[in-house]
C-alpha cells in the first residue's frame, strides 16, 4: 500500500474544539454563475463564509491513500496507526451507508487527522459521489455526498476527418464525453455505419476542476448537434421542476426513443435490405429483407426496445435466433453464436439489454448478425421506416424549456 502525504493545514481552535474539515450537517451550498465576456462559459462557485479566530492554531495532517490490490479498510487503517476501537466505530457507522470491505483498488481514500486524531475519511464512489466519515466529539458519523467541483460550461466543435474518438480527442474532449454524445444520439444515428467524413458535431459541457484546483473528469454534457449525412441532430439537456431529467430536440421530443437505430455497436452492413439480391450461399437471387451486419464473432448484440422474447433458439437456417416481441413491431436477431443468459420465450427484456452475440450458425459464410424488424407480420427497411417519435415535454412547461434551450443554443453558436 503506497499513500502521499499531502499536507499539513493550520487549524483554529474553537472553544476547546475544531472547525471541521467537512460540515457535520448536510446542507444547501449558494453558488454564484459567472460568466466571462471572452467565451461566454460559465463558472461555478461555491460562496463559503470566512472563519476566523484568534486562537491558537494546530496542525491538521492530510494524506491520500491509494487503495492497492489486496489492501483491506483494516490493513490500510494499521498502516496510518488507526486504533482497533475506532475502526470498530468507523465500520459501525457506515454500514448503513457503503461496505468499507469492498474498496476498490486504484481509487483514493483521503483521510484527515487533527489533534493527533482521525478526523475524517472520504472515499469517492464515482465521479459524482463519495463516501464521508466524520468525528464528531468521538462519535463517527457517515453520510453519502455529492463531489464538489468548480465548472466551467465548456464548448468544442469537430469535423470528422478519421473517426469520432480520434477527432474529437484532437479538439480536448473526453472518451467519457464522446460516449456520453453517441448515447444521447443512438436513437437518430447508427454510430456503427452512418459516420461519415465530413460529419461535424458541437457540444456543450461541464468541464469540472476539483476545490483545490485539479483537473476532474467531465460533467453532463448540455448541448450537442450533430450533422451526419447532410441531417443536423440536435440535443438539449432540461430538467423539470420535479427533478426529472433529459434531453429533447428543439421542439421539445425527447430524444429517447421506442427503438435505437440499431442492435450492434461494432461492425458495418455487410448486406442491406434489398428485394432481390445474389444469395451468398445458393447464389440464387433472393429477398433479403433484413440487414447483415459484419462483425467479430462474440460481439455482442442488445435489444433495440422494450419487449417480450418470442423466440429463443435454433431456427433453420436462421441458426440461433432471437425475436422479440414489441406490439406491433417485431425484432429479428439472427445467426448468433449463443444467447445471453435469461432470455428465454416469455422473459421481457428492456431496451439495450444483451441479448445474444454474433456467431454464425445456420446457412452463413461466417460471423455477422442478420437483423430483421417487422411490422403488423411484414418486414420493413429499419433504416427507412418512419418510427415513433420520442414523447413530447408537457405544455406546462414547454415555454421554460424553450427558454432554457436558446440560452444553451447562444453558447453554442460561436462555434457553429
Amino acid at each position: 500500500m503506497r499513500y502521499i502525504l499531502f499536507s499539513f493545514i493550520a487549524l483554529a481552535l474553537v472553544g476547546g474544539g475544531f472547525v471541521a474539515w467537512h460540515n457535520t450537517e448536510t446542507s444547501t451550498v449558494a453558488y454564484e454563475r459567472e460568466t466571462t465576456a471572452s467565451d461566454s462559459s460559465t463558472v461555478v462557485t461555491n460562496s463559503v463564509p470566512e472563519v476566523t479566530s484568534s486562537a491558537e492554531p494546530s496542525t491538521m495532517e492530510v494524506r491520500e491513500i491509494e487503495i492497492q490490490p489486496g489492501d483491506t479498510f483494516s490493513t490500510i487503517m494499521e498502516e496510518i496507526d488507526v486504533p482497533s476501537s475506532d475502526q470498530t466505530l468507523i465500520l459501525t457507522a457506515v454500514q448503513d451507508v457503503y461496505d468499507f470491505t469492498k474498496l476498490q483498488a486504484g481509487k483514493l481514500l483521503h483521510v484527515v487527522f487533527a489533534q493527533d486524531a482521525l478526523a475524517s475519511i472520504d472515499y469517492d464512489l464515482s465521479d459524482d459521489k463519495k463516501i464521508v466519515v466524520e468525528n464528531v466529539n468521538g462519535d463517527f458519523i457517515a453520510k453519502e455526498t455529492a463531489i464538489e467541483y468548480d465548472i466551467t460550461d465548456t464548448a468544442r466543435s469537430a469535423t470528422i476527418e478519421s473517426s469520432l474518438f480520434v477527432d474529437g480527442a484532437d479538439v480536448g474532449l473526453s472518451d467519457k464525453t464522446l460516449i456520453e454524445l453517441a448515447e444521447i444520439f443512438q436513437w437518430d444515428i447508427d454510430f456503427t455505419t452512418d459516420i461519415q467524413v465530413g460529419d461535424s458535431f458541437t457540444v456543450l459541457y461541464e468541464e469540472r476542476k476539483s476545490k483545490d484546483g485539479e483537473e476532474a473528469s467531465s460533467g453532463k454534457i448540455l448541448a450537442a448537434q450533430f450533422k451526419n449525412q447532410g441531417t443536423t441532430y440536435d440535443a438539449y439537456y432540461y430538467e423539470t421542476s420535479d427533478e426529472t431529467s433529459g434531453y429533447y430536440s428543439a421542439r421539445g421530443e425527447s430524444v429517447e426513443r421506442q427503438f435505437l437505430s440499431s442492435p450492434i455497436s461494432v461492425g458495418y452492413i455487410s448486406s442491406g435490405f434489398s428485394y432481390s439480391r445474389v444469395n451468398p450461399v445458393t447464389k440464387q437471387v433472393t429477398p433479403h429483407r433484413a440487414l447483415d451486419y459484419a462483425a467479430p464473432q462474440g460481439t455482442p448484440i442488445v435489444a433495440i426496445a422494450d419487449g417480450a422474447v418470442s423466440v429463443a433458439g435454433s431456427k433453420g437456417g436462421l441458426g440461433i435466433t432471437v425475436e422479440i416481441e414489441h406490439g406491433q413491431y417485431l425484432s429479428q436477431y439472427a445467426h448468433l453464436s449463443k444467447i445471453a443468459t435469461g432470455v428465454k420465450r416469455g422473459a421481457t427484456v428492456s431496451q439495450g439489454d444483451i441479448i445474444g452475440y454474433v456467431g454464425s450458425t445456420g446457412i452463413s459464410t461466417g460471423p455477422h448478425l442478420q437483423y430483421a424488424f417487422f411490422k403488423d407480420g411484414t418486414p420493413i427497411n429499419p433504416l427507412t421506416a418512419e418510427l415513433p417519435v420520442g414523447e413530447a415535454l408537457d405544455e406546462s412547461v414547454m415555454n421554460d424549456f424553450f427558454a432554457v434551450r436558446d440560452r444553451l443554443i447562444e453558447q453554442l453558436e460561436p462555434l457553429n
